[in-house]
């Protein structure tokens, strides 16, 4: 991890290799199967229920793109006080934050505080704007910050890390201690290092079954508090079962085994080699010609009998093509026949078939 300084920003942590290299290589199928919605339950230690947690993932249009929504809703309370945080982030399957609004709240009666912070990619300046607004009784302070956008690479912020960690999960990856990526704090708007960190597998009671979870701790430095550190179980499927902020006296686990998510696969589709078809030796093929052959030559004969000036007409026209012989028998076909037309002017029948 490499810290370099600006004056503008201040330092700033880049992401590790090891990281950027696992973004390049998430596939399409890994994003298809991240799609689902987690419902857990935030308790007490002493098991009593004090909110929800619900975390979604799903494909929407954005912008004329499809890209990822990623939706994060936890409400509750703390001590009888409500508190609440509300994620919504656009996010491209490579992890690339488009858009995130981050709503926070605690309701202390006469300090409420309130903090909403929105970051959005501007493709036109080719920046990353971070724009934070915290509330706090009759106050309120406001704050902005700009990046370079290449000097966000291997960001992952409050929503997109919940993709991440699905996509962790599922990995066949047993160590992430070189998985360095990078997060924004939006209070002193300076780039800090976000790690990830394999913890050993848990077995975990739903109701009466039992699972297996495996662990995963991030830790998200701070310039004005302590490391903020996440422990959270999946199971092998992506699934959330279990949450817990390190230091908080509550968890939020799943009260019901959610249905595992298969991974489809996906069938070769079979190769049909093209036979040619002679028709003359296939009986059927050939009884069909033939029937149809017979249809036709009696609907001609038909209509000649109904309209014997046609058959008068090409008979006179015959005679004069064998009588003239001319060498272009089209253009002669033109002369001869424009002679009945009722528009275009009086000119010679014969006089493509005309010697000078």
């Amino acid at each position: 991890m490499e810290i370099k300084g600006d004056d503008n920003v201040g330092d700033i942590a880049t992401a590790s290799s090891e990281a950027l290299e696992f973004i390049k290589n998430i596939q399409k199928d890994d994003i298809e199967t991240c799609l689902f919605k987690d419902e857990l339950v935030t308790v007490s230690e002493d098991n009593k229920t004090l909110g929800e947690l619900t975390i979604s993932i799903e494909k929407v249009a954005y912008a004329g793109d499809v890209v990822l929504l990623i939706h994060v809703n936890s409400h509750g309370k703390v001590d009888d006080t409500p508190t609440g945080t509300t994620i919504t982030a656009y996010v491209r399957s490579d992890l690339t934050v488009i858009e995130q609004h981050h709503q926070e709240y605690v309701k202390v009666p006469n300090h409420e505080l309130e903090k909403n912070t929105v970051m959005k990619r501007n493709n036109e300046t080719n920046t990353f704007q971070v724009e934070r607004q915290v509330t706090q009784g009759n106050q309120t302070r406001s704050e902005s910050h700009e990046f370079p956008i290449t000097d966000i690479e291997g960001l992952v912020t409050e929503g997109s890390n919940l993709l991440l960690q699905r996509l962790l999960a599922k990995s066949e990856l047993q160590d992430y201690e070189n998985l360095v990526f990078i997060t924004i704090d939006p209070d002193s708007g300076k780039i800090f290092p976000s790690t990830y960190k394999a913890l050993q597998e848990r077995t975990q009671k739903v109701g009466k079954k039992e699972i297996t979870a495996k662990g995963i701790e991030r830790n998200v430095q701070s310039a004005s508090d302590l490391p903020s550190t996440w422990q959270s179980f999946y199971m092998d499927d992506g699934h959330l079962t279990m949450r817990i902020q390190v230091g908080s006296p509550s968890v939020s686990m799943i009260e019901i085994v959610p249905q595992k998510i298969e991974k489809e696969e996906h069938e070769e589709k079979p190769i049909f080699t093209k036979k040619p078809l002679n028709w003359e030796e296939d009986e059927e093929l050939h009884s069909m010609f033939l029937e149809r052959k017979e249809t036709l030559k009696a609907g001609h004969f038909t209509y000649l009998r109904e309209h014997p000036d046609a058959q008068a007409l090409l008979s006179d026209f015959f005679q004069f093509v064998l009588l003239r012989k001319p060498d272009d028998v089209v253009k002669f076909a033109g002369d001869y026949f424009s002679s009945f037309s009722a528009v275009l002017p009086e000119s010679s029948s014969y006089l493509h078939s005309e010697t000078s």
